[in-house]
């Protein structure tokens, strides 16, 4: 889109060369995970690059699919590509909150009690089929994914800086799962759907050039450090009031169509931007343009949308669709 590069799009400061020099070093460090995560998942580059984006922009990540398509390992694959701690949590119905925040246990003989921390506290954690988990422990998650904390017997303990969850689901099998509740959606930035491989990238998997074979090899391509420091730099990104009227029409769109009974939130707004911000930075830009919002318009908006039809699969993404056409995107 050649409105993308239009001057007013850019901040009155674009000559500034630090805010290039530090979103191309972003673009490179994005490229690193990408092409990390790329080597183990074998096409699906658009939901790869989605799960960086919400790496980068400090947004949570729920994978929604069919089982078998590789769901849990583009979330391992992620987490093995980036230093830091990390831990896998198995959605069961037996699940306790408390197995995943942390319990008060007895210090030694006395009647003092000390906290332990749940796979929670880590920098990335990947909650496996999140909708096998009871509504309690679903539940345990929403302080976690908006404050990067957990309260535990009245005492709240921040979690380790950055702080991501990558989430799993089923949306075909509803055998002893727990649909997650609209609150529990509307804390995801992003659905991806990864859909199935293509002939030739199957072949890949089926001789070991590709899938869960070569996970074991991955090594992080960054660290901690650099993350900070590129999620830094994503929340710095230059959004022009233009790019923000923009996302509220689309906002406003989704609230007012025929088929939509509750539209998408502001919560929804922040997390487009975001994820448009942490486009644009991949990309060597310090400034959002319409394309940015576009590319992830549909996976930050089509799980927050709820649809008169509830039954009807993929309408969410059809709705959202729909609102990208008819809104104008800004062209000055």
């Amino acid at each position: 889109m050649s409105a993308g590069m239009d001057v007013s799009l850019q901040p009155a400061a674009v000559e500034r060369g630090s805010d290039a020099v530090a979103a191309g070093q972003t673009a490179d460090t994005a490229a690193r995970i990408t092409g990390s995560v790329g080597g183990v998942l074998a096409g699906r580059t658009e939901a790869i690059e989605t799960a960086v984006a919400c790496l980068l922009s400090g947004g949570h990540l729920l994978i929604e699919d069919i089982p078998g398509v590789g769901k849990t390992l583009l979330a391992q694959a992620l987490a093995a590509s980036v230093g830091g701690s990390f831990h896998r949590i198995q959605g069961t119905p037996d699940l306790l909150p408390g197995d995943v925040t942390g319990t008060m246990l007895p210090a030694g003989d006395g009647f003092e009690l000390r906290f332990r921390p749940g796979p929670i506290f880590s920098n990335i954690v990947v909650f496996d089929e999140l909708n096998r988990a009871n509504p309690r422990t679903q539940s345990a998650l929403l302080e976690a994914t908006e404050e990067a904390a957990v309260t535990v017997d009245g005492a709240t303990r921040e979690l380790p800086a950055p702080f991501l969850l990558i989430a799993t689901q089923n949306p075909v099998e509803m055998t002893g799962t727990y649909p997650l509740g609209e609150g529990a959606l509307d804390r995801f930035a992003a659905v991806v759907t990864p859909g199935r491989a293509a002939a030739d990238d199957e072949v890949d998997v089926l001789t070991g050039r590709r899938g869960r074979t070569v996970l074991q090899a991955v090594e992080p391509v960054t660290d901690i450090g650099d993350l900070l420091a590129a999620r830094r730099v994503v929340a710095d990104v230059y959004v022009a009031d233009q790019i923000a009227r923009y996302v509220v029409a689309l906002l406003e769109a989704t609230r007012q169509h025929p088929r939509v009974r509750l539209g998408a939130s502001t919560r929804g707004g922040v997390a487009l931007v975001g994820l448009a911000k942490a486009r644009a930075a991949m990309a060597g830009r310090h400034y959002v343009v319409p394309d940015d919002v576009v590319r992830v318009t549909e996976s930050a908006l089509s799980h927050r949308v709820i649809v008169n039809d509830a039954g009807s699969v993929g309408a969410g993404r059809d709705i959202v669709a729909e609102c990208l056409d008819r809104v104008p995107a800004p062209t000055a």
